[in-house]
């Protein structure tokens, strides 16, 4: 709670009142100061009685929440005092923390035991967890002598789960003596085994095409196959505070949690085990899943994901590889590619694992760090790179 008088004419008349007494003295003088500081005491006091009385709740959905939904905040003040509220400011921090813009303030009077009660649908903007703040409430006086605020605090916060990106395919880019080639990656596949067919799409392989049932049907039929049982992949998310300490409006943060809730929801939809790794401070984040039901867990993580991370992820990357079976997908997700992330990348290459780099950067605001040299290094050593700007369409980039 604070306090303030802003009125600069009694501050003037206070200061006239006490060097007239300390200069001339006197009971009329004296009466008169006191006559003053009641007129002060009084507005003061009416404030702070009321103050003390005036109670609220802020109350907000507790159910599972995605960006691009909107929801109802809704709020009350009660004034619970006996003596009326001549001038009631509201400002809504919430809204603010929820859309990243201010709401106008509300003003309004309340009479005595009386309740005033406010609701305002939003769009949710953005993933993250959300503990939310305050609703900031200012009183005056009818004199407008004094202005006193009070906050009245939310104890319910909010989990916001980035919205997942479909891809209907999942490319990567292999450098060939012939130049770049578009690949599909098959190499989750078993050729022994079709799971069902589908229409030719544009870039299928012609050797998954289905000849007899095509000429049959007159179309192009392709066939797709079951997945290999030790199929699975790992992601790293290198959130090292470090390389994400400059993210304008966590912009970098976002286009990570994109990239990577897009891939795996890719996977899960096609029952690949997928095994997720970042850090959270000075936490190692560990969770994986192998269905599409198994979303959940990722999402709320992605929801709380942060550029918060205490370490660089890239001595603990070599580390965990120790552990990880010939022929595992490693995708990279960073802001940063520099010569260690690209030497890491060749290692792990060399471990007869199968890595695949994906830079995240800001172009707008210069965030994230690029070494040409090192990119194309990786492609000449047959490792996928994606760079991918924080305006770039995610679905567009990953499915080539």
């Amino acid at each position: 709670m604070k306090s303030t008088i802003k009125n600069k004419k009694v501050w003037l008349i206070f200061i006239i009142l006490i060097a007239f007494l300390l200069l001339v003295g006197g009971t009329i003088p004296y009466f008169l100061f006191y006559i003053f500081l009641l007129t002060l005491l009084v507005p003061l006091i009416h404030n702070l009685m009321v103050l003390h009385r005036l109670k609220g709740y802020v109350k907000i959905p507790k159910d599972s929440i995605y960006v691009g939904d909107e929801i109802t905040i809704s709020y009350e003040i009660d004034n619970k005092s006996r003596f009326i509220v001549p001038y009631l400011e509201i400002e809504n921090t919430i809204f603010k923390d929820l859309t990243g813009s201010k709401a106008p303030n509300i003003i309004t009077t309340l009479e005595p035991k009386e309740k005033f009660y406010h609701k305002e649908t939003i769009t949710l903007k953005r993933r993250g967890y959300y503990q939310l703040g305050q609703i900031k409430v200012l009183i005056k006086d009818g004199f407008g002598l004094y202005t006193l605020n009070k906050n009245i605090l939310s104890q319910t916060s909010l989990l916001v789960y980035p919205e997942p990106i479909s891809l209907d395919a999942f490319r990567s880019t292999k450098v060939e003596q012939l130049g770049e080639l578009m690949i599909e990656d098959l190499a989750f596949q078993d050729k022994s085994r079709i799971s069902s067919v589908r229409e030719y799409r544009e870039g299928d392989s012609v050797k998954s095409i289905h000849w007899k049932l095509s000429a049959k049907l007159g179309e192009l039929i392709t066939k797709e196959y079951e997945n290999k049982g030790d199929t699975n992949v790992v992601i790293f998310m290198n959130n090292y505070k470090k390389y994400l300490e400059n993210d304008v409006d966590r912009r970098l943060e976002d286009k990570m949690v994109d990239i990577s809730l897009s891939i795996i929801n890719y996977y899960l939809n096609r029952n690949i085990p997928v095994q997720l790794l970042t850090q959270y401070e000075d936490q190692i984040v560990d969770i994986e899943g192998q269905q599409s039901t198994d979303l959940k867990p990722f999402l709320t993580i992605f929801a709380k994901f942060k550029g918060n991370g205490y370490k660089n992820l890239n001595p603990f990357i070599q580390y965990r590889s120790n552990i990880l079976k010939k022929g595992t997908t490693v995708i990279i997700i960073t802001p940063n590619l520099d010569k260690a992330t690209g030497s890491l990348g060749i290692f792990l290459k060399s471990r007869f694992l199968k890595p695949l780099i994906i830079m995240a950067w800001d172009q707008q605001y210069n965030n994230g760090f690029l070494d040409s040299s090192v990119e194309k290094s990786l492609r000449q050593d047959g490792i996928p790179v994606y760079i991918i700007d924080y305006g770039t369409n995610i679905k567009e980039a990953l499915e080539g």
